[in-house]
């Protein structure tokens, strides 16, 4: 019997069943597509993951009527609850969705027995894993451009929290440095003194870089990568430098 849990609320203990779930399914692809000039077929675009709707049923019993509608109002609390984790076994570790209960059924199935079947949203649609995943464990920059190497896991891109620790620069007074992907060459630019001792992240999942914990100022785009083989690209004007590179990512599945 796979796991399953809304919250902290077990939907596969204390009487209560998991019969079937349409998590699994991917979220809806739009794809944007546009015509070509004197030519037959079409040219994709863009294409956009909308938001999941999935369903699970099951039932519960207990051992008497007024312990069964106890427990149905306390299911029913457990489902009234927002934007909590819905957690279900898989391959040997746990998927996790955050979902809301949209639409809640609940059915009398015996004297003390319901039958349930609730709809959930998931704004973003995707699984999660429930611990970040290494990206890269450290890489040493000494040159004034570089490539790193990464692999991404998972069936969907990784927004990865990336960390460059400066521990010496030369020449650093007005300069650029420069962080994207490879092969895309989707990256964003900083601007600014540099000097030694300098901690630069870049979080692109929530949006934010900061140099020594301060939100600062960028151009360009934060990098994110397909999964597969991928490789991080580094820039800068110093005359010299002795950086470490980290970085981490959740691994999201369709």
């Amino acid at each position: 019997m796979i796991g399953v849990k809304y919250g902290s609320f077990n939907m596969q203990g204390n009487g209560f069943r998991v019969t079937d779930t349409d998590v699994y399914s991917a979220p809806e692809n739009v794809i944007q597509a546009d015509s070509l000039a004197e030519r037959d077929g079409t040219l994709v675009v863009k294409q956009q993951y909308k938001s999941k709707v999935f369903k699970v049923e099951g039932w519960f019993r207990k051992d008497g009527i007024t312990l069964a509608e106890t427990a149905r109002d306390e299911f029913m609390l457990a489902m009234s609850k927002k934007n909590q984790p819905f957690d279900i076994d898989y391959a040997g570790g746990i998927r996790r969705y955050l979902a809301s209960a949209q639409n809640i059924i609940v059915s009398k199935k015996g004297i003390s027995s319901f039958g349930f079947s609730v709809q959930f949203l998931s704004p973003d649609g995707m699984g999660w894993d429930t611990a970040a995943t290494a990206l890269i464990a450290s890489a040493n920059i000494t040159t004034s451009s570089a490539e790193i190497p990464v692999s991404i896991q998972g069936t969907y891109k990784a927004d990865p929290t990336t960390r460059l620790s400066f521990f010496t620069v030369a020449g650093g007074t007005g300069k650029t440095v420069s962080i994207g992907n490879a092969a895309t060459l989707r990256q964003i630019q900083i601007t600014r003194d540099w000097v030694s001792g300098d901690v630069l992240e870049i979080d692109t999942l929530n949006g934010y870089v900061r140099v020594n914990g301060i939100d600062t100022d960028f151009i360009g785009q934060l990098p994110s990568f397909q999964p597969g083989d991928n490789a991080l690209s580094y820039v800068d004007g110093f005359t010299s430098r002795d950086v470490t590179v980290t970085s981490s990512y959740t691994r999201r599945w369709l």
